[in-house]
C-alpha cells in the first residue's frame, strides 16, 4: 500500500518524533518500540505507536499510544478510542508498518 503524505503530515510526524526524543533526552522517562503504521480503513493517515514509561508518584508506570496523523498535520491520539484490549488489537493486526524514509521526501 502506497500512502502520500503531504507536507504538514510530515512535519507533523517530525515533530512527534522530536517531542518523543525530547522526553527521553530529558530522561523524563523511556519511550520504546515505535513504530509508523498504515491501515487501509484510514487511507492516508499515518499512525505512530509508542510505549512511553516514567515515574509517577514514585511508582514506575507506562503508556501505550497510537498516534493518527491526518493530511493536514492534525495528531489525534485514538489508543483510548477502543473499548478494550482485543479491540486495538484487531485493529493493530490490520496495520502495515511502514519505513519513515518511505514517507519523508
Amino acid at each position: 500500500m502506497t500512502i502520500k503524505t503531504t507536507q504538514k503530515q510530515q512535519l507533523a510526524i517530525m515533530d512527534l518524533l522530536k517531542s518523543l526524543k525530547d522526553f527521553s533526552d530529558k530522561r523524563y522517562g523511556s519511550v520504546n518500540e515505535i513504530v509508523i503504521l498504515t491501515n487501509k480503513m484510514l487511507p492516508n493517515v499515518v499512525l505512530v505507536k509508542y510505549e512511553k514509561s516514567f515515574v509517577t508518584a514514585g511508582e514506575r508506570d507506562y503508556e501505550y499510544k497510537i498516534a493518527s496523523i491526518d493530511q493536514e498535520g492534525n495528531i489525534e491520539f485514538i489508543d483510548s478510542k477502543f473499548k478494550d484490549v482485543f479491540d486495538r488489537s484487531a485493529f493493530l493486526s490490520e496495520c502495515k508498518s511502514i519505513n519513515i524514509e518511505d514517507l519523508i521526501q
